[in-house]
């Protein structure tokens, strides 16, 4: 039997906490060190963000 891979909403969990903390997609991308442009691709096309990403939002 083969076991089922888990999943995460990675994407889902960073809105929700930029959401909580009522910060724009700018404001997100000034705290992390990413461009606005990148975070608005994500949530556009519903892209996953890469792991180096996910740390620069984690630090930030």
């Amino acid at each position: 039997m083969e076991r089922e891979k888990p999943t995460f909403d990675i994407l889902g969990r960073i809105e929700k906490e930029r959401a909580a903390r009522n910060w724009s997609e700018y404001a997100l991308a000034e705290n992390s060190g990413l461009t606005q442009s990148t975070i608005s691709t994500w949530r556009r096309r519903n892209l996953q963000p890469n792991v180096a990403s996910i740390e620069k939002i984690c630090s930030g």
